[in-house]
C-alpha cells in the first residue's frame, strides 16, 4: 500500500494546518547507522543501511524555523556521511555532509551530530555522501512545512521512486570502472520501488484515493543512476513546486524526475469509486555509456475501492490516456518572482565520456576528472590564509573555481556524452536561464521569462546545453556534481570555493567531532589538499587524460 500503514502518521499532513512560527522546535534524531539485511521488492534479500537496526530510513518531517538535529553513530566497516540535498546550509557549511568538501567522513565507531537551521520549506531529502552508500539505502525524505501552504489539498502523500540493486554498490562502481570494456559493458538492470517496496504484487505500491478529495503527490526520485517518468491514466495533474521552489500551478499529464529531483503536483480525484486507474512510474537507465537507454516499465494501482474494476490501460500503451510531452522546468513559473543575477564571472564545463590513460572510462567537466581531496576544502580554506584564494592549494583533481564575495555567476553546461546528466549544486538554487540543443536549432531554443524558475538539480539531455546562474552569497565550499552516483564516481564534479576570506570570518568554528573523525582516520586538519603547507603542492596528481582514437 502507499503509503503504508506504518509511516501514514509520517506521509499525510492536512493542507489547513497552520503551524505556529513562534514554536520554533529542536528536532532531535539519534541514528546508529547500520547494515541491515532487507528485501524490499520481495526478490533479493541483500545488505543495505539502515538505521537503529531497521530499513528503510524514517521520513523526517520539519517546519520553518526549526533546527534539523541528527546526532549520527556511525556503526560500519567505512566512514560514512549524511548530506541534506537541497538545504542550502547558509552558516553550517560544516553540516553538507560532503566527505572531502567539508569533512573527513564520520569514522567507523565514532560521532557526529548535523545542525541543521530549517530556513527553507518544501520537498527535500537526506542521503549518504561518503561513495555510493545512498545506493545502498542510506536516503529519505525530508520534508520541510511552511507556517501555512500556499495552495489548499486534503491529504499529502509522499511517493519516493528509486531505482534499486539487487548488487550492491561498490560492486556496481567496480564494474563501471573496470579497464576491460567486456565487464564495464555487461548490462545491468534496476528495478523499481516506490516508497522502498516493489515487486510484481500491485497492492504494495499502490495509492489511495477517495472521490473529490485533492491531493499533493510529493513525487521524488531519490535513485542514483535512472531517470524516472510518472503519469496516472485518465488523471490530469498540477506542478505546484520543484525541488523546494514553489510554482505557479502548472497542468500537465506527466512529470520527468532525473536523479535528485522532486516535483509536487496536485491531483483531484474522481467523483465516483467506480474505477481504480493505473499509475505509471517508468525507469530510464543513463548510466553505461556502452549499453543502450532502455525503458523499464513499471506499474501501479491508483486505488478507490478495493473491488472496483481497473480501467483497462495497458502496459503496452494501447488504450493509455497519458501524454509523455513533459513540461520544461524553464517554462514553469515561480511564486516567489525574484530576478535573476547578471553575469560577472562565466564558467563554461562541456561534459563528455571517454577512456582515459588508466584504461577506465571516466567522465569529466572540460577533460578534467574529479577525485576526493585528502585534506577536506573547507579546512584548507580555514588554514591556509591569503592563499586560500589560489585556485592550486585545493588539488587539480578537485576542480576548484574561486569565488569573489555576491559574484553573479553563469555556467554554462554543453553535453557532448550519449547520456542525460542530472547536475546538483550544494549550498545554492540555480536559475535556469536557457535550454538549447547543441547543432543550434532555433526551433529547440526555449528561453525563460523575467523570473525564471529555480531549483537545485538540473537535467542537461544528451547534445544539449543549459544556461544557469547563480549568486554567490553563502561563504563555504559547495559541490557541482552529476547526480548520477556513479557518474560522480567516475569523475563529473568540481566545487566552487565561495568568498575564501568570509569563510574564515564565518565558519572557523568548526565542531570539534568533525576534526575529531579526521584524526582517527589518519587525515590531516589543515594544509592544502595534500595536507602540506602552503603551495607545496609538487605530488599533486593531474591525470589520467583522455586517450586520442576514442
Amino acid at each position: 500500500m502507499l503509503p503504508s500503514a506504518s509511516r501514514l502518521a509520517q506521509l499525510v499532513l492536512a493542507a489547513t494546518v497552520a503551524f505556529s512560527s513562534v514554536l520554533a522546535r529542536r528536532v532531535e534524531l539519534d541514528w546508529n547507522i547500520t547494515y541491515v539485511q532487507a528485501n524490499p521488492d520481495g526478490l533479493n534479500e541483500r545488505r543495505v543501511i539502515g538505521v537503529n537496526g531497521r530499513w528503510p530510513l524514517p521520513v523526517i518531517n520539519v517546519r520553518i524555523n526549526d533546527t534539523l538535529v541528527i546526532k549520527a553513530h556511525n556503526m560500519l566497516d567505512v566512514g560514512t556521511t549524511l548530506h541534506a540535498h537541497g538545504l542550502h546550509q547558509n552558516g553550517t557549511n560544516f553540516y553538507d555532509g560532503v566527505v572531502g568538501h567539508t569533512e573527513c567522513g564520520i569514522a567507523p565507531n565514532a560521532t557526529f551530530t548535523y545542525e541543521i537551521p530549517i530556513t527553507q520549506t518544501g520537498t527535500y531529502w537526506l542521503h549518504g555522501h561518503y561513495g555510493p552508500q545512498m545506493v545502498d539505502g542510506l536516503r529519505t525524505a525530508l520534508i520541510s512545512h511552511p507556517e501555512r501552504e500556499h495552495y489548499a489539498y486534503d491529504e499529502d502523500v509522499l511517493v519516493m521512486l528509486e531505482a534499486w540493486y539487487h548488487r550492491e554498490a561498490d560492486d556496481v562502481a567496480d564494474q563501471l570502472l573496470s579497464t576491460s570494456q567486456e565487464i564495464r559493458d555487461a548490462p545491468f538492470l534496476p528495478f523499481m520501488l516506490v516508497n522502498s517496496v516493489g515487486g510484481p504484487d500491485l497492492n504494495r505500491t499502490k495509492i489511495e484515493m477517495r472521490p473529490g478529495k485533492t491531493y499533493r503527490l510529493r513525487l521524488m526520485n531519490v535513485s542514483a543512476t535512472g531517470m524516472v517518468r510518472f503519469g496516472i491514466e485518465d488523471h490530469a495533474m498540477h506542478i505546484i513546486e520543484v525541488d523546494g521552489v514553489a510554482t505557479e500551478p502548472r497542468e500537465t499529464r506527466s512529470v520527468q524526475l532525473s536523479a535528485g529531483q522532486r516535483t509536487s503536483v496536485l491531483v483531484t480525484a474522481k467523483q465516483t469509486a467506480s474505477t481504480n486507474y493505473i499509475y505509471h512510474a517508468d525507469i530510464f537507465t543513463d548510466i553505461q555509456r556502452g549499453v543502450a537507454r532502455a525503458v523499464l516499465p513499471f506499474e501501479g494501482i491508483v486505488e478507490y475501492a478495493a473491488d472496483a474494476p481497473l480501467a483497462n490501460h495497458t502496459r503496452d500503451g494501447t488504450n493509455s490516456t497519458v501524454d509523455w510531452e513533459f513540461t520544461q522546468d524553464v517554462d514553469l513559473v515561480p511564486v516567489e518572482k525574484i530576478p535573476p543575477p547578471g553575469v560577472h564571472k562565466w564558467v563554461p564545463l562541456e561534459v563528455a565520456t571517454a577512456i582515459y590513460t588508466d584504461r577506465k572510462e571516466h567522465l569529466a567537466f572540460n577533460n578534467r576528472t574529479y577525485s576526493v581531496p585528502l585534506v577536506p576544502s573547507l579546512l584548507t580554506a580555514l588554514t591556509t590564509g591569503y592563499q586560500a584564494y589560489y585556485p592550486d592549494v585545493y588539488g587539480f583533481k578537485t576542480y576548484p573555481v574561486i569565488l569573489d564575495p555576491l559574484t553573479d555567476v553563469e555556467i554554462a553546461l554543453f553535453n557532448k556524452d550519449v547520456n542525460s546528466h542530472p547536475f546538483h549544486l550544494h549550498g545554492h538554487d540555480m536559475f535556469v536561464m536557457t535550454r538549447g540543443s547543441l547543432d543550434n536549432d532555433p526551433a529547440k531554443r526555449i528561453a525563460a521569462g523575467d523570473f525564471p524558475i529555480r531549483r537545485d538539480t538540473v537535467t542537461l539531455p544528451p547534445s544539449s546545453y543549459v544556461i544557469l546562474r547563480f549568486r554567490a552569497d553563502n561563504p563555504g565550499v559547495w559541490l557541482f556534481h552529476c547526480h548520477m552516483q556513479y557518474h560522480m564516481e567516475q569523475g563529473l564534479a568540481m566545487a566552487f570555493i565561495e568568498a575564501p576570506h568570509r569563510i574564515v570570518d564565518t565558519l572557523s568554528n568548526v565542531p570539534t567531532d568533525l576534526l575529531r573523525s579526521c584524526d582517527i582516520m589518519g587525515i590531516p586538519t589543515k594544509g592544502n589538499a595534500l595536507g602540506k603547507v602552503r603551495l607545496d603542492m609538487a605530488n599533486d596528481i593531474h591525470g589520467p587524460f583522455p586517450l586520442s582514437g576514442f
